[in-house]
């Protein structure tokens, strides 16, 4: 008895679920499965410019480690080369006293040196900082605008 009572709500579900959907114009499905399809390929869009941006982003990060490297190699090649000479000038130097001018003066320009180093090197990743966040800052702002414009 159970069973066939489970049967007949089933079967009343069932003709009540048909006749609501039977009730529902062509008109309203086709416009529905419209706005469905073009909600969907706004979002393939959307997704394929994202993948873009996160590449422009990573690209603009890889330039800026390979720039950085760059940059600091030659500094310290040419750190290492005045150094030497320092050291020989030093050594060759005709009393105490003057080596210890030398190696002052030395002490004193690769501080300046070194000081100048870094704060270029911190302008550098504060450009390459910027330019790589600007993508996905941009994709942000279109993300922000195409919920708004989903909105009611």
């Amino acid at each position: 008895m159970a069973n066939a009572r489970k049967t007949v709500d089933a079967t009343v579900d069932a003709s009540e679920s048909f006749e609501t959907i039977a009730m529902i114009k062509p008109e309203a499905m086709k416009e529905g499965y419209e706005k469905l399809a073009k909600s969907m390929s706004t979002f393939a869009d959307f997704q394929k410019h994202s993948i873009e941006a996160m590449m422009a982003s990573a690209t603009a990060l890889a330039k800026g480690f390979e720039r950085a490297a760059s940059e600091q190699t030659a500094f310290a090649k040419e750190a290492f080369e005045e150094s030497v000479a320092a050291a020989k000038a030093a050594t060759t130097s005709k009393s105490v006293q003057e080596a210890m001018e030398i190696q002052s003066d030395f002490a004193r320009t690769a501080f300046e040196k070194q000081l100048g180093h870094a704060t270029k090197l911190a302008d550098h990743w504060n450009a390459v900082a910027k330019e790589a966040a600007d993508p996905i800052t941009k994709r942000y702002s279109d993300l922000v605008e195409m919920v708004q414009s989903y909105r009611p």
